[in-house]
């Protein structure tokens, strides 16, 4: 009896927290497809850059740094990845989300991170080209909302800093 009831125990315990992962990747996934389109699709950098995990700042504040442009810091760092970014809008002519590959959960130092694998569809001036990518999410400290890790941008500034865009 005392063995099955724990069964059950872990049962059920192994069923919420599937239940709960699922959720957390669907709702993550839905985030992601928002994010691209205000991001990419709408061109709004304000909305899409309020949702970035500060880890993104510092790497591209190392970037800029390494590549001759500058120790930017604050809102001057801001503005110039502002600047960078719109070059890139401006050769933009569409964006698509194709699909959402998958998505993963790590559990890393106490947090859950979570991966969305995605392929998106983008057209600029003189190329079109499909891309799979990830975006990384990152829960908040207070674990209400959720930050992301959007490595394009990166690619996008180092295409601006070689005269690609």
């Amino acid at each position: 009896m005392q063995k099955t009831i724990t069964f059950l125990i872990l049962f059920f315990f192994n069923f919420g927290f599937c239940q709960t992962e699922k959720e957390i990747k669907n709702t993550l996934e839905k985030l992601s497809k928002e994010y691209l389109t205000e991001m990419y699709m709408n061109r709004k950098y304000e909305k899409g850059s309020d949702m970035w995990d500060n880890t993104m700042l510092i790497e591209i504040q190392s970037f800029y740094n390494k590549t001759g442009q500058g120790n930017l810091s604050g809102s001057v760092l801001i503005d110039k990845i502002k600047v960078d970014v719109n070059k890139y809008f401006n050769q933009l002519t569409s964006f698509k989300v194709d699909k959402i590959l998958s998505s993963e959960i790590e559990y890393w130092d106490e947090k859950t991170i979570c991966h969305v694998f995605i392929q998106y569809s983008e057209s600029l001036k003189h190329k079109s080209e499909t891309i799979k990518t990830m975006l990384t999410f990152i829960p908040s400290k207070d674990k209400k909302t959720w930050t992301i890790q959007d490595w394009k941008i990166k690619d996008i500034l180092d295409k601006v800093n070689r005269n690609l865009y």
